[in-house]
């Protein structure tokens, strides 16, 4: 996922568990999951965020 979203792995799993990319507990484990339309749609507001900010 890192490598999708351009971004070092510490800085997604930091991302990942501050809530900022929305993800799922694995009952059971400690392993988070994050859905490839939540992943998309946290792309398309990082966009229109930068867009607000130009």
């Amino acid at each position: 996922m890192a490598q999708i979203i351009g971004l070092g792995k510490s800085l997604t799993y930091k991302l990942v568990a501050g809530g900022e990319i929305p993800s799922i507990m694995l009952a059971g484990c400690r392993s988070r999951r994050v859905s490839a339309s939540a992943l998309r749609k946290w792309i398309e507001d990082q966009k229109k965020e930068e867009e607000a900010v130009v």
